[in-house]
């Protein structure tokens, strides 16, 4: 079983890539944060790589079809492996922590001809 905590010790420029996005995550994780586009050591080309493997982890969303698109923010995810790594408490309760859901609501019968009229004349 591949342990993804281990991939952060193992990698210094990958814990480096996601501290650069947990910098501000703590005062505001609902800030996005501009791309980084160099990385002393790096080449661009393993630094976008790196960026992946962040958003692959789920440490990392990319703001994607939004006008920011080249913006990214750590995630819940992140923020824990961040701490952990840095030896961090990590109280769950704390409002910065806690995963907002959001309800799907179904749409009801009666909305249909609504949203086809809607459709139709646009």
């Amino acid at each position: 079983m591949f342990d993804e905590s281990q991939r952060l010790q193992e990698n210094p420029h990958l814990m480096a890539l996601l501290s650069h996005y947990a910098q501000q995550a703590t005062a505001d994780r609902a800030t996005w944060r501009n791309r980084l586009m160099q990385m002393d050591g790096v080449e661009p080309r393993q630094l976008s790589t790196l960026h992946g493997e962040l958003i692959a982890f789920d440490w990392l969303e990319q703001n994607i079809g939004e006008t920011l698109s080249a913006c990214y923010r750590i995630t819940l995810n992140g923020l824990r492996e961040y701490r952990k790594f840095h030896g961090i408490d990590i109280n769950e309760k704390s409002p910065e922590t806690q995963e907002k859901r959001f309800r799907r609501t179904k749409k009801r019968e009666s909305d249909l001809p609504v949203i086809l009229e809607f459709a139709a004349s646009h």
